[in-house]
């Protein structure tokens, strides 16, 4: 939720089912990027005014999706918890019920409420899921902050680490432990933050981007960029080091802050990474892919969801989260609007999301590859163990 953006993409409109035949997307010539198509509505509301921070799985053939929600019981102080709700077609969604006696049923007025914050610890608040499927259940990655410093006061949002929750249900979740799984390196690019974690199965392990906040003593200008960490077991992490995507213009609608980010290894064996691109007040939604971690980014030099006048998305598109699926890249995002509703949308484009034959020359949007050594890429993960 932070840095949220909402975005409207160019294109036909979908249908409810999400029939693939309906998408009419297009091929740009000039750079080899398909364009997408968006739902004019949103398909999710929640039962708070705050839904938001998609997480999506395919699960038991249907889909399930943790969602940050804020509970709104204490009007004072309200608290920001991770809920979770189900489909059967990806975009009509109901919370799921909590059993009757959990410690979410008694305490929030949250519906689907699976995580909430723990009194006097470092996370009071909680935000920005990542929803994992395991073979014996599920891992749930959240963001946690603590209260404001005066009773009544609103969640401080900094500094915010990464902890993780595991279930066998689906509804019912224990923390793995009481600390952080990780947490800001001082003077460092996330510094003063970690949010919005997304993670793939990659080279024997898994890899994860996230955003990373950084104000004060900082190694660059103080700002948001996509970050990386890589690990064997989904539980202990190890940082690279440099940015794998940072704030820059041209393109002008990612000039003031990259964040958000969600992850997807393609069949070409390209990464892509989708996030969401800031300039002044204007949030976007945007894509990048490279060959490797160690290669440059190529962006999509235009946003691939932006806002439309009078939607539900109508002051901006943040926090995608993708599958592909039967040829399709399907995005659930955040959108909201002027009255303040946080509201899930849902975009598609066809697979691949990139012609190179369209494309002959060099991206016109490279970003500058990482200075490898790449730290956690050696040893177990880069030799596929």
């Amino acid at each position: 939720m932070k840095t949220a953006t909402l975005a409207i993409l160019a294109g036909l409109l979908l249908c409810a089912c999400g029939n693939p035949s309906l998408v009419q997307n297009t091929v740009n010539s000039s750079n080899g990027w398909v364009s997408w198509s968006k739902e004019s509505q949103a398909v999710y509301t929640g039962s708070t005014r705050i839904v938001s921070d998609p997480s999506v799985i395919s699960d038991e053939g249907g889909f399930r999706m943790a969602y940050t929600a804020v509970d709104f019981g204490d009007a004072a102080a309200p608290h920001a918890g991770i809920a979770l709700a189900t489909s059967e077609d990806s975009l009509t969604w109901a919370p799921i019920a909590t059993n009757e006696g959990s410690a979410a049923a008694n305490l929030s007025t949250t519906r689907g409420e699976v995580l909430r914050g723990r009194a006097s610890e470092w996370d009071e608040n909680l935000e920005t899921p990542f929803l994992l499927k395991t073979n014996n259940g599920y891992y749930l990655y959240y963001s946690g902050y603590r209260d404001g410093v005066r009773p009544g006061e609103p969640g401080r949002g900094f500094p915010a680490s990464l902890g993780l929750a595991v279930s066998h249900d689906g509804v019912n979740f224990t923390r793995v432990q009481s600390e952080p799984i990780l947490a800001p390196t001082a003077g460092s690019f996330d510094g003063d933050a970690i949010y919005s974690p997304d993670i793939i199965p990659y080279q024997g392990g898994y890899l994860m981007v996230y955003a990373g906040h950084c104000y004060n003593n900082c190694p660059g200008t103080p700002g948001v960029r996509v970050m990386a960490a890589t690990s064997n077991d989904g539980i202990h992490w190890t940082k690279i080091t440099e940015p794998l995507l940072s704030p820059k213009a041209p393109p002008e609608w990612m000039r003031d802050a990259v964040a958000e980010p969600a992850v997807l290894l393609g069949p070409d064996e390209h990464l892509y990474v989708f996030f969401t691109g800031v300039r002044a007040t204007e949030h976007v939604i945007g894509v990048a892919r490279a060959a490797s971690l160690d290669k440059a980014w190529d962006v999509d030099p235009d946003p691939i969801v932006t806002p439309a006048a009078g939607a539900f998305d109508e002051t901006g598109d943040a926090a995608p989260t993708v599958l592909l699926e039967n040829g399709r890249v399907r995005m659930w995002f955040v959108g909201t609007n002027r009255s303040g509703q946080y509201s899930i949308g849902y975009a598609e484009a066809p697979w691949p999301l990139h012609h190179s034959h369209t494309h002959p020359k060099a991206p016109v949007f490279a970003t500058a590859p990482l200075p490898m050594q790449v730290a956690g890429l050696s040893g177990g993960l880069a030799s596929g163990k």
